[in-house]
């Protein structure tokens, strides 16, 4: 008799460019067993499939453009969207000149694991942050048309960071956002802010809920604030709604997940409370937050039947379905 073990990853939608496989699960036949050598491997544009393990991946450095795709997070708490329930876990990843035009979407970085803070970006332009799990954000130097979108995100540092044309949007932020920023092109909405808000500096800040119950800072310098809810006051001008009762707000944990918890109830103030009528925070807007990090119209393999064993030269029959999002 013989034990077959089989870990499949969301099944990647990519045309021409080359498509690098990494896993470094024991017994799991992949091309690349760390993220590192398939970096190191791959030309500008490729792919780079991380797929879920129980074992942590090292940290990397991305210094030329390209894609890495991993498979969401909380996969056993948002059930139903991968076979695989294990998250492509990555001490940290730190981008710089050459990584210019790169995309990262559907990992897990940072959490303290090797004191890694999640992301690092430095001086590099048109990036895409996308649907991750990270413990840290931070943003340094001159980094420009940077989408930072559909986070779970722990930590949020862009001191003295001159971010351009920069979106951050419908992110969840579990503790303290700190955007000192130098430039006047930041984009701030549709985000939940659970912690305290110490700067955001030079950015059009609207359509979020602040939930921090005190007013720790709020400092938005050279910023316009318009159509935000506030559970503690500021100096916002009076489209923001302030004072709201945090407990008006969302659904809550119970009967939810970790990321879901955070949709809107019924009667919520931040319902409609946006600009345009639309709703507040991370599930508002056009482009709202995704359970998970699974995009719509991303495939995944949700369902997998295999036998636990088969007998030698037996017929393996093994039954996959798959889904578009």
């Amino acid at each position: 008799m013989k034990t077959l073990i089989i870990l499949f990853l969301a099944i990647a939608s990519v045309s021409a460019q080359t498509v690098l496989r990494v896993n470094n699960t024991p017994g799991v036949n992949a091309p690349y067993t760390t993220i590192a050598a398939a970096v190191a491997a791959a030309g500008a544009n490729d792919v780079i499939i991380v797929e879920g393990s129980s074992i942590q991946y090292a940290g990397i450095t991305v210094d030329k453009k390209v894609t890495i795709v991993g498979p969401g997070y909380f996969l056993n708490e948002n059930t139903g969207i991968q076979a695989n329930l294990f998250p492509a876990t990555i001490d940290f990843i730190d981008l710089y000149g050459g990584a210019s035009g790169s995309s990262i979407s559907g990992v897990t970085t940072g959490a303290g694991l090797g004191g890694g803070v999640g992301f690092r970006v430095v001086g590099i332009n048109n990036l895409s942050i996308i649907g991750n799990n990270t413990y840290g954000l931070q943003l340094m130097g001159s980094s420009n048309n940077i989408l930072v979108k559909g986070n779970y995100i722990n930590d949020v540092n862009a001191t003295g960071c001159s971010c351009s044309n920069t979106l951050f949007v419908n992110n969840l932020v579990l503790s303290t956002v700190n955007a000192q920023n130098t430039s006047s092109t930041l984009t701030f909405a549709n985000n939940t802010l659970l912690g305290s808000v110490q700067f955001i500096h030079y950015s059009s800040i609207s359509n979020n809920i602040f939930y921090a119950p005190t007013n720790v800072s709020f400092w938005f310098a050279n910023s316009t604030v318009t159509k935000n809810v506030f559970v503690a006051t500021s100096a916002a001008d009076a489209t923001n709604l302030q004072g709201v009762a945090a407990a008006s707000l969302f659904v809550g944990l119970t009967g939810n997940t970790t990321d879901t918890q955070y949709r809107l109830k019924i009667g919520s103030p931040a319902i409609g409370a946006g600009i345009g009528g639309i709703d507040c925070g991370m599930y508002g807007g056009a482009t709202p937050y995704k359970p998970s990090g699974i995009a719509t119209g991303q495939h995944t393999v949700n369902n997998l039947l295999v036998p636990v064993t088969v007998i030698q030269n037996g017929t393996l029959n093994v039954k996959v379905s798959a889904k578009v999002n």
